[in-house]
């Protein structure tokens, strides 16, 4: 049987386990770039790599980029030239398990999410 996926994800190969890519969509995009205060042709990259299929809100939004950039930014976890950096570099390793609230409502989505450094895969 084969897993179902939520919109906008791909299973990959990450070695010895499954990663999900998460495509950027053009929604996400134009979030971000609002957020990071640029332009969204400055967001060069096609997705993420992260553990876990994307998750739905009790609003219906799905967890995406956008989220983790929205949570960065109200928690002054990282400042916008380092996000813009790993945006258009891709990330300088695996990242913690981070609890992950929606950009849209303010919720908390189930379970923790991390992304894996997979050369060529951000």
């Amino acid at each position: 049987m084969s897993q179902v996926l939520s919109p906008n994800t791909r299973l990959v190969d990450a070695g010895d386990s499954v990663a999900y890519r998460w495509i950027l969509t053009d929604v996400e995009r134009t979030h971000i770039a609002s957020l990071l205060d640029i332009d969204a042709s400055e967001i060069t990259n096609e997705g993420n790599t992260m553990h876990q299929d994307r998750a739905q809100c009790t609003c219906g939004k799905y967890s995406g980029l956008d989220d983790l950039i929205h949570n960065a930014l109200n928690l002054d976890v990282h400042c916008r030239s380092f996000m813009l950096d790993v945006l258009i570099n891709g990330p300088q390793g695996s990242s913690p398990a981070h609890d992950l609230s929606c950009s849209h409502c303010g919720q908390m989505y189930a379970g923790k999410f991390w992304w894996y450094e997979i050369p060529d895969w951000w």
